[in-house]
């Protein structure tokens, strides 16, 4: 899917593919701030790898592109007994605040509709107030049942039509 970002740039979310590695590693490579929220990505090569490797086979994963370039990665963690899956959103630091975020998660939250899947769920940091507005717009609401000083969990209820 093509999409225009706030400047009015495009740019394509699609299915991550085993000859995107590359690509998906380098956005990894220059990531900043890494590790600022629980510890997500590694700083370590070996351990940054090792966490990628996992997201990819355990979980359904999208990369968005502009040129040649990823510029960010989502994916969702299903557990198809529990009827919900984890999320998780990464965006370059150049391509943050310009709408990649909210056409990665519509992409995810389509796809998890797909599945079958009531629930995704999220644990954002306390304080990262854009994250949270954009997971709000998309529909995400605050888990009155997860409660910690630095982080709060959302939760999106497929099937219920929200999304902007």
């Amino acid at each position: 899917m093509v999409f225009r970002d706030k400047k009015g740039h495009s740019f394509e979310v699609r299915a991550y593919r085993e000859e995107d590695y590359g690509r998906l590693w380098d956005m990894y490579v220059r990531f900043s701030p890494k590790a600022k929220f629980q510890g997500m990505p590694p700083c370590e090569d070996k351990a940054c790898e090792k966490w990628l490797k996992g997201l990819l086979e355990g979980g359904e994963n999208y990369l968005a592109w502009r040129g040649n370039k990823v510029i960010g990665h989502v994916v969702v963690l299903p557990d198809f007994s529990k009827g919900d899956a984890e999320y998780l959103i990464f965006v370059d630091r150049e391509n943050r605040g310009l709408g990649v975020g909210w056409a990665l998660t519509l992409v995810v939250i389509e796809r998890a509709e797909e599945l079958g899947l009531q629930n995704i769920w999220l644990t954002v940091d306390a304080y990262n107030f854009r994250a949270t507005r954009l997971y709000k717009r998309c529909g995400f609401t605050f888990s009155q049942e997860y409660r910690s000083p630095s982080e709060r969990m959302m939760v999106y209820s497929c099937g219920c039509g929200h999304g902007a």
